[in-house]
């Protein structure tokens, strides 16, 4: 807006007549009441300051924000009214940039932890401008209140850690039988060798080695129960989004023996095929477990027609490229029609009768959130192949730490 326009040649009349001197002077002060009253109307905090950090304007939305009025603040250091690390370090990145004219926030947005002044602290968006005439240099700061949007954040990011808690628990609850099958094998065993020692007990002479043996076979048998419980109870756990650095080999073979149990229950042969000296990465290792097994679970359920003898299930782990490890689960089933083609990835859409219709939705958004693809193509004799691929070098956007 040019607010020093030049004086018209129209006669003047009123408070506008006199000379073409008093008729700029009147589109100043205009201009700034029209400023002020943008200030005031504004719904995000704005705070001038000098190149001091001396607050020079302090809106109305500012004043809400902070709980102090105008009339306190005008005239004092920004530090005293804005408190806390986040005014610590603009004050700082202000004084650098008018001593060095390096930029480190002027015309970039960045987040900062304000504080009211009850002391109570808050997230806010600040974004700094600066304006210069005739040697003076102003800074102009705009701040936005993101507390109802991490508010948001987190009831998302909870639902979704739900939904996915959720999705696990109805893998298992699909690979049911294939556990309850597994369990109760060793507690038959348990059993067995239970009476077996009963008996021996009972009996005349000494059968100290037969017992002794008994309860040896005992102790495995449980052990065998308990590590598939322990196995289940670890994956199918609510827990919170938790990315380390994971051996992929590790991961996989942590989930391997759930996945041989639905495999073997439905006579299907499952073959895995790792590359040699995989790099390790950095993700949620539950959630890529979780991707890993629901995508096997789906091509155990694709060959339930399939001939037993054909029914060949693979895994394959390769480096795509040297910033890419890509997964392959490979089935030799009925592969994806062109009716399930375009809603595949849909949530609540599934080809399974007592299916949720979440799996593949929720998968692809773990695979996103860690930067990866997840896709599919139908194989060209049966089958499909569903692949993800995931970056060698993960970062999230909560990884990256704000420049000093």
């Amino acid at each position: 807006m040019n607010i020093n326009r030049p004086a018209s040649n129209k006669p003047a009349s009123g408070d506008e007549s006199g000379n073409g001197s008093s008729g700029r002077s009147f589109e100043t002060d205009l201009a700034a009441a029209e400023f002020e009253a943008l200030l005031d109307a504004t719904v995000d905090a704005i705070v001038v300051s000098d190149s001091k950090g001396f607050v020079i304007r302090f809106n109305k939305a500012a004043e809400q924000m902070f709980g102090y009025s105008s009339d306190e603040v005008i005239g004092k250091s920004l530090n005293q009214v804005v408190k806390g690390a986040g005014a610590v370090n603009h004050d700082n990145y202000v004084t650098r940039y008018v001593t060095t004219g390096v930029k480190k926030i002027i015309g970039v947005g960045r987040e900062v932890l304000a504080t009211r002044r009850d002391g109570s602290t808050f997230p806010a968006a600040l974004s700094v401008g600066e304006a210069r005439l005739n040697g003076r240099v102003r800074f102009v700061g705009l701040m936005r209140d993101l507390s109802e949007e991490k508010r948001i954040q987190k009831e998302a990011l909870q639902h979704r850690e739900q939904m996915m808690h959720t999705s696990r628990l109805t893998t298992m609850g699909e690979m049911a039988a294939a556990v309850a099958h597994e369990v109760n094998q060793p507690l038959s065993a348990i059993a067995t060798y239970t009476a077996a020692c009963v008996r021996l007990l009972n009996q005349d002479g000494d059968h100290r080695e037969d017992v002794t043996e008994a309860l040896k076979e005992i102790g495995a048998q449980a052990h065998r129960a308990g590590e598939v419980i322990q196995r289940m109870r670890h994956f199918t756990r609510s827990r919170a989004f938790e990315r380390t650095t994971a051996n992929i080999e590790g991961m996989i073979h942590a989930i391997l023996p759930l996945a041989e149990l639905d495999a073997s229950a439905n006579k299907v042969t499952l073959a895995i095929h790792m590359e040699k000296n995989l790099p390790d990465l950095t993700l949620d290792a539950v959630q890529i477990q979780q991707v890993i097994l629901n995508l096997l679970r789906n091509g155990v359920d694709a060959m339930i027609e399939t001939p037993a003898a054909e029914r060949q299930l693979q895994l394959k782990v390769y480096m795509e490229t040297p910033e890419m490890m890509r997964f392959d689960i490979s089935d030799q089933g009925h592969g994806v029609s062109e009716d399930v083609r375009k809603k595949l990835f849909t949530p609540f859409f599934t080809t399974k009768e007592l299916g949720m219709g979440m799996g593949l939705a929720i998968c692809r958004s773990i695979i996103n959130a860690h930067r990866g693809k997840l896709e599919y193509l139908n194989n060209p004799t049966s089958g499909a192949t569903f692949f993800f691929t995931l970056p060698t070098n993960v970062v999230s956007g909560d990884d990256i730490e704000p420049e000093d």
